[in-house]
């Protein structure tokens, strides 16, 4: 595609493109202008990989979408790239994010520069650890920490002054849909997502995401940034996984001071990794004076020559982390792998089915196993992990809503129960069970402020899920009264058929017609022609009987005045009447915009000749 294709188009009918700025896996980068605020923006177009199953696009954009907005509540913080808002064009989110003028990542600022000095590294890793704590605290997870997605501004970011000039800035939170186009990129249909040279090694043997995960991300980065080389640099994504499993890094050679802080960000086992407070106050002290390369005559922090120069009751004492592979145990000894060694480790990674599904098969929870344990407790049942997009139906034996629920994941077109719509990481069980069901709820803030009848519930992992490496909190909406009838927020497709219990305010419809009177709703674009937009619920009383549509409709107009025009209109809906019946008596209430002659579908109480 040449490099102007694009430009000039106008987007969402408000960002019109100047010209693009980069591409990568992801899509292509936009200089773009805000009609609107008169501005210049960068645009992130966001592409689909090629062959990715229909029934993956929905869950693959609705993720796009929470992690944008996970982005977006961090816009204050200095230190992480502005993401201002998220439009729809053409069925796919495009991220509007602040332009930065002359901003370099990390990966090309090392490529022309050289290495940078421990000093200058700490204080990139100050910034980004920082950016990571509060996105942290926030129930955040960035997920693919690494050169590439570090931003430094300035006239000379490299400045033996640092980046006092300029910016340093943590951006792409996970919003990526498919592999770099220069990086071996690592992704599964569970949204396994990563770099493999800058990835945790849990996270390669398929346990959930953490903050500790993304703080040996950082450890891999700031490695790369001193030494001008990853920690896990092979020549193939198979050789680099091996290495990250069961290899430690090569001693850095150009760190001095900061190495022992890249020695403990690193550590392969997260219970044992360097808290992000420890690794906040070793870097910030280390950027106290600029920084030099360590002498010839003074040995590196955990070097060869180091090791050498004490006795064993002195040597220092660094961790050597036992790691438990899948393969023979000598090969996470070995110094080198052998040409048959690595040919039977490649032959097994190739003939199961890839990278992913080597090292997940021996350690994710697995549903499949009937000897699993449940992750959340024997109550609930569940055996592995729940991921965001995850319809539940759900019986509770104290009454609906009181205590823990059995749950089992269903396909989101049965009429679900709930639904994960997001998780949230934890540093401890104990934090988890404290901290997670309050920042549930405010992650899931803007779904609830737009339904009706629904609540929030946390999932806290048991016990023997935590000791499994389950680590998220699940983040569930349920229906209060009845089911959810479907997915909900932005886990819904556009052109499925919705209903009353999982329509949002705001939502846009056409309808088609099944059946005498009979039609249904289907979601639309809203920048698109449609035929009804949402504008709020009311309560029905109790003794309202099912199908006064002309009492409907007195309920809509008392809450919203008359919208009676010749192309206005109020429309009552409802759903069923056996919903109605179960006391889900809340009334949907509509602007209908039908063309000229049209008549509205049976549920509108617009009088008709017909009555």
């Amino acid at each position: 595609m040449a490099e102007g294709d694009g430009a000039e188009r106008l987007v969402a009918g408000r960002y019109r493109l100047l010209h693009r700025l980069g591409a990568g896996g992801m899509g292509r980068v936009w200089l773009a202008y805000d009609q609107v605020l008169e501005c210049e923006v960068a645009l992130k177009e966001l592409a689909l990989p090629a062959g990715v199953p229909e029934e993956q696009l929905g869950p693959r954009i609705a993720r796009a979408r929470v992690e944008a907005r996970h982005a977006a509540r961090l816009r204050s913080h200095p230190h992480v790239a502005t993401v201002h808002d998220i439009v729809e064009e053409d069925g796919l989110p495009w991220i509007v994010m602040g332009f930065v003028p002359g901003a370099k990542d990390l990966a090309e600022t090392v490529r022309d520069h050289g290495p940078l000095s421990p000093a200058q590294t700490a204080r990139i890793g100050v910034a980004v650890l920082d950016a990571l704590t509060a996105g942290h605290q926030a129930g955040i997870l960035h997920r693919d920490v690494k050169p590439a997605n570090i931003l430094l501004t300035g006239p000379d970011p490299l400045a033996r002054d640092g980046a006092a000039d300029g910016q340093i800035l943590l951006t792409d939170y996970g919003i990526s849909l498919q592999p770099d186009s220069g990086q071996q990129r690592l992704t599964t249909p569970s949204e396994l997502v990563g770099t493999p040279e800058f990835l945790a090694p849990e996270r390669a043997r398929g346990v959930a995401p953490s903050p500790a995960s993304d703080l040996f991300s950082l450890g891999a980065t700031l490695y790369y940034a001193v030494e001008g080389r990853g920690p896990f640099d092979r020549p193939t994504p198979y050789e680099t996984l091996a290495a990250l499993l069961f290899k430690e890094p090569p001693p850095p050679s150009r760190a001095g001071d900061l190495g022992p802080v890249l020695t403990g960000l690193m550590a392969k086992d997260p219970e044992r990794r360097t808290q992000g407070d420890e690794a906040r106050r070793a870097l910030a002290a280390l950027t106290a004076t600029p920084g030099e390369e360590p002498p010839a005559s003074r040995p590196t922090p955990g070097s060869p020559l180091a090791e050498e120069s004490h006795s064993p009751a002195e040597a220092p004492s660094q961790p050597r982390h036992r790691w438990q592979p899948f393969f023979p145990p000598d090969i996470s000894h070995d110094k080198h792998l052998s040409g048959r060694r690595w040919g039977i480790i490649a032959a097994a990674l190739v003939l199961i089915g890839g990278i992913w599904a080597a090292v997940t098969l021996f350690d994710s929870p697995d549903a499949k196993n009937p000897k699993a344990e449940p992750v959340y407790g024997g109550q609930v049942g569940l055996t592995r992990q729940l991921k965001p997009g995850n319809c539940l139906r759900g019986t509770w034996p104290e009454g609906r809503l009181k205590g823990l629920p059995k749950l089992k994941i269903v396909d989101c077109k049965t009429y679900p129960d709930g639904q994960v719509l997001d998780t949230n990481a934890a540093t401890s069980l104990a934090d988890a069970r404290s901290n997670s069901p309050g920042i549930c709820t405010g992650l899931l803030r803007d779904t609830l402020r737009k339904m009706i009848d629904v609540q929030p519930f946390a999932l806290v992992p048991s016990e023997a899920g935590w000791n499994k490496g389950v680590r998220n909190t699940a983040c569930l909406l349920f229906g209060k009264t009845v089911s959810l009838y479907g997915p909900v927020g932005d886990y819904r497709k556009q052109g499925e058929q919705i209903f009353v219990e999982n329509s949002s305010i705001g939502d846009c419809y056409n309808t088609k017609k099944l059946e005498e009177k009979n039609y249904a709703h289907l979601l639309v674009n809203c920048n698109k022609p449609h035929e009804f937009q949402g504008l709020g619920y009311v309560k029905a009383p109790q003794d309202l009987k099912f199908g006064a549509w002309d009492a409907y409709y007195d309920l809509c107009t008392k809450r919203y005045g008359s919208y009676k025009s010749s192309t206005r209109d109020l429309y009552a809906w409802i759903h069923a009447e056996d919903t109605w019946n179960q006391g889900f008596r809340y009334v949907m209430c509509m602007l209908a915009m039908p063309e000229e002659g049209q008549k509205l579908p049976p549920g509108s109480s617009v009088p008709t000749p017909s009555g």
